[in-house]
């Protein structure tokens, strides 16, 4: 893993005015895996995109942090579904005709 990749989890939750209790409840429920190096704990930038949207969920719609481990099974479960139900509409649309008389 390149450094680069990484960021400190301590510059992003202070940049996102959280403290490192959020942190350590969202590492429990394991929606969060952090990278220890020496003593200063990272994320990789892939779990960024996936952490804003739970903080968000917490600030704007008010979710507890203990919840948020759910609203994001959830939230990938419909993702889930709707990526499988656009294959499906694909795969109708290749046989349905495509003019009609």
């Amino acid at each position: 893993m390149t450094p680069e990749a990484l960021i400190s989890a301590h510059e992003f939750f202070t940049y996102h005015q959280l403290d490192v209790g959020f942190m350590v409840t969202l590492e429990e429920q394991g929606v969060l895996q952090t990278i220890t190096i020496g003593q200063v704990r990272y994320l990789h930038h892939d779990q960024l995109a996936p952490l804003e949207r739970l903080i968000r969920l917490h600030r704007e719609l008010a979710v507890h942090v203990e919840d948020l481990d759910i609203v994001a099974h959830l939230l990938e479960r419909l993702e889930q579904t709707q990526a499988q139900v656009n294959q499906l509409q694909n795969r109708l649309a290749f046989y349905e005709p495509t003019s009609r008389p």
